[in-house]
């Protein structure tokens, strides 16, 4: 395969405090990320948005096995990206092109692609957000919901030497959500505005569901609804639009809108999935329900958040009338410090993790 990592004169880069990094050498990173319908679109935009971190320290060019929409919101982000098929071509790549640091992002990392790369491959691995035995063979292991019951814990694995962070600290948000959380918005009073949204690609069709029900609250109660690039459901909300008279209802349909932070913070509520969508709305200072895809989520999420089954639907209004959500106010949400870990995963990722405990 072609060589696509060009070298780069080092140089000498600041953060966003305007701090020199401790590793100013230009390191060569592929990322490697997955998403698309039926496993949605965030870890391609964890991804995108910490690659937009590294960039200043880095050349980066990405890798994916998902489909257009994967390659071309990566490509309208400005990076270099190659679409793979098999595990079998990003090792054929990672041989051609000697990265210093290879990223994976998604949730079923092959334990055998990792342990090939750690094992063949003279490159720092680090995974994000994986649920499989392939973080026993990385060098850092970053999840930020489950596995330690929303604290923040980092630790170093004595058998394999993973160091391991876990913990909501170390979501990856993009900057306009940063930027509205300091602006430290006052706990809304009323719910006049509610947002839905359940990630790029919804594939429970929540959408429609959660709709469907919030329709028959009162009039005055505006209602956003985003839905993702990847969502597949138009005709059944579609439809359920058209069987309901909606002259007099407030209802907007957003698609793949870039700037989200904006609607979630003018939101009295957010009605998201359990991941990254509900703790970029806690982080701009606006309160959630959580209603999950699956019993994974469900299970991990709950006793933590206000969370609804979609089998217990019905008890949603009754919820937002009675103001019964989880706050960014709680002290178990200001406790988690979303987000506040990302200049830590730079450092340790870009600098010397040997002496990192």
């Amino acid at each position: 395969m072609e060589n696509v990592l060009a070298s780069r004169e080092p140089e000498l880069t600041k953060n966003h405090k305007g701090q020199m990094h401790m590793d100013s050498i230009v390191k060569k990173i592929v990322y490697i990320v997955d998403g698309g319908i039926k496993t949605g679109l965030g870890h391609v935009y964890q991804s995108i948005t910490f690659a937009k971190t590294l960039m200043q320290v880095a050349e980066i060019c990405f890798l994916t096995k998902s489909d257009e929409i994967v390659v071309t919101k990566i490509k309208d982000a400005g990076f270099k990206i190659s679409k793979v098929y098999i595990d079998s071509e990003i090792l054929d790549f990672l041989r051609t092109n000697k990265p210093d640091i290879v990223i994976i992002d998604y949730i079923d990392v092959a334990e055998d692609l990792a342990k090939y790369i750690k094992k063949n491959i003279q490159t720092r691995l680090v995974i994000f957000t994986n649920l499989t035995d392939a973080n026993r063979h990385a060098d850092i292991v970053v999840t930020a919901d489950i596995g330690s019951n929303f604290k923040n814990v980092r630790f170093r694995d004595k058998q394999t030497n993973t160091l391991y962070f876990y913990g909501p600290k170390y979501w990856v948000l993009r900057e306009q959500f940063h930027k509205l959380h300091r602006q430290n918005k006052p706990i809304p009073k009323t719910t006049d505005i509610i947002l839905v949204i359940f990630g790029g690609s919804d594939p429970s069709n929540l959408t429609t569901l959660v709709v469907k029900k919030l329709i028959n609250l009162p009039k005055y109660i505006k209602i956003d609804v985003v839905i993702g690039a990847s969502f597949g459901n138009h005709d059944a909300l579609n439809q359920l639009l058209l069987e309901y008279d909606l002259a007099n209802r407030d209802i907007t349909i957003y698609k793949d809108v870039p700037y989200v932070a904006e609607l979630m913070y003018k939101a009295d509520l957010v009605i998201a999935s359990p991941g990254l969508s509900a703790f970029e709305a806690l982080h701009v200072g606006t309160p959630i329900i959580v209603i999950p895809h699956d019993l994974l989520q469900k299970e991990t999420y709950q006793g933590y958040f206000k969370v609804i089954d979609k089998d217990e639907i019905e008890i949603l209004l009754d919820c937002i009338m009675n103001r019964d959500f989880t706050y960014p106010s709680h002290q178990n949400i200001i406790d988690m410090n979303i987000a506040g870990g990302t200049e830590e995963l730079i450092q340790v990722i870009i600098g010397d993790v040997t002496n990192v405990d």
